[in-house]
């Protein structure tokens, strides 16, 4: 089979990824590769799909961000680890979370799903509940102030760790 007929049916396998959601420059060459394609190939369709702007990891980054945020919302720890994963550049990432920092306020998003963890632990004592939720607010990525916050805010009191 010849490079153009090879390069063609790579672009198809990457626009059914894109199909389904938008991916990173990294999922697309690792699929790729997962597929069998060589470097050579794999580097033109990418470039291809930068072109056309069907790959593009800043876009990538705000709507993997916008769709965590609104079907289950993650502290900026964990959102910056799934896109690392996902091969997105550091400073990408960075500038990124700026912007969700500006549309969302971390804190009443944290304190929401605490105050609904919180009711689940009232038959606990208040010390388990209390690390209860503290231990589900860092498992999803929120900071440990912003954590610390919530935890005082539900309690009514301040801890000092």
């Amino acid at each position: 089979m010849d490079n153009d007929k090879i390069k063609a049916r790579a672009k198809n396998n990457a626009y059914f990824l894109l199909r389904s959601r938008p991916r990173s420059e990294h999922e697309i060459r690792q699929r790729l590769k997962l597929k069998g394609y060589g470097e050579d190939i794999i580097d033109g369709v990418v470039s291809d799909l930068k072109k056309t702007g069907n790959v593009d990891d800043e876009k990538f980054a705000r709507f993997w961000i916008e769709s965590r945020m609104h079907s289950n919302p993650m502290g900026d720890v964990v959102l910056k680890h799934e896109l690392k994963l996902k091969g997105v550049a550091d400073p990408v990432i960075e500038a990124t979370l700026e912007i969700k920092n500006k549309a969302y306020d971390e804190f009443e998003i944290a304190f929401s799903m605490a105050s609904e963890r919180f009711k689940r632990f009232q038959k606990l004592d208040k010390r388990k509940a209390m690390k209860r939720v503290y231990d589900f607010m860092l498992r999803r990525g929120f900071k440990y102030d912003t954590v610390r916050k919530v935890v005082e805010a539900l309690t009514g009191e301040r801890h000092e760790e």
